[in-house]
């Protein structure tokens, strides 16, 4: 059993490592193009941060049939990455007191609260409709994501760019060369978790917001702090809410996927064991974490001179990124106790 933590541990430093380089290589190409760097942010690089989750939830379904990782997975996900990112306002509320945070950011985290109300439907009301093998929500939940697609800026105004030393050709290989290296290892990890949960007797929804959920979200972790530390709050924030209604969409395509036999639902009806309930509380948390993102960034964006309302918006600024994280611990403590 030692060889497989220690595999665990390995595959998880592989996943932070290629995310960082990915990272690094999409970095490099913004500063060389003109793209927006919202879009940047909070399309590419959050795709790009993303990978893990596609690819763990891609091979749970196809090959272990285990649908419950990957809602644990996506929503647990989520939770830890608007966790990560109210770490990240605490530790360092002076540098995001003074950054600019564009306010498409708080349409995105909007949007992904309208995703979880979506999937409130299956998860609370039983026998919800279904085309053919899909259920009626998801292709609802695509649309919402290609909405914020639409509505994410794609240009604006020229800033400062850095000279790299690699060309955009090679900037594109190495690019796909980390690419399919995180493809193989998030396989891997997702083989690893699931040989782990069925050592331990964890629920498969548990060990998928546990284990796959905080591991394939490292990337968002390691790239949010290192950019916030940077001073650029702006892209930490893209990250994070582009990830999110980014793994949404992950959501979707597993479920569009568990269509062969053997296959249980995506989403999980409350009532139905310990993945019920455990999909219900990531639900719920998951959703009252992203209304206090969503009152953060309200707060961040509203310009206000007055010095008592600058108090009160600092109190309420922290007060809320304290919450989100609060959020993710109150999901463990109460998977473990109830």
């Amino acid at each position: 059993m030692g060889m497989i933590y220690a595999a665990f541990v390995l595959l998880a430093a592989l996943v932070v490592f290629l995310s960082l380089k990915l990272s690094k290589y999409v970095d490099l190409l913004d500063k060389t193009t003109n793209v927006s760097g919202a879009f940047i942010g909070g399309v590419l690089l959050a795709a790009v941060t993303s990978l893990p989750e596609l690819f763990t939830s891609l091979s749970a379904v196809l090959f272990l049939r285990e649908n419950e990782l990957v809602t644990g997975n996506i929503l647990g996900s989520n939770l830890f990455n608007l966790a990560t990112l109210g770490i990240a306002v605490a530790i360092m509320f002076r540098g995001f007191s003074r950054a600019k945070v564009q306010k498409h950011h708080t349409v995105t985290v909007a949007l992904c609260l309208g995703i979880y109300g979506l999937i409130a439907l299956p998860t609370f009301i039983k026998g919800t409709p279904r085309l053919g093998f899909v259920n009626i929500v998801t292709p609802f939940i695509f649309a919402v994501y290609i909405l914020n697609l639409f509505l994410t800026p794609k240009t604006e105004e020229a800033s400062q760019t850095e000279e790299s030393a690699l060309s955009v050709k090679q900037l594109v290989v190495r690019f796909i060369a980390a690419a399919v290296l995180l493809v193989a290892v998030s396989i891997a990890i997702t083989y690893i978790a699931d040989s782990v949960a069925n050592k331990h007797n964890l629920g498969k929804t548990f060990a998928g917001a546990l284990l796959l959920g905080l591991t394939t979200s490292l990337p968002e972790l390691v790239s949010t702090l290192s950019l916030c530390k940077r001073g650029n709050f702006n892209a930490s924030v893209g990250n994070i809410a582009g990830s999110n209604i980014f793994n949404f969409c992950i959501l979707c395509l597993a479920d569009l996927l568990s269509f062969r036999k053997g296959n249980t639902d995506i989403y999980p009806f409350f009532s139905d064991g310990a993945a019920g309930f455990q999909s219900m509380l990531l639900l719920v948390l998951g959703a009252a974490a992203s209304i206090f993102a969503i009152v953060l960034l309200l707060v961040k964006t509203r310009k206000n001179q007055n010095p008592e309302k600058r108090l009160l918006g600092h109190t309420v600024t922290l007060s809320s990124g304290t919450l989100m994280t609060a959020c993710y611990f109150l999901f463990l403590i109460l998977s473990t106790v109830l």
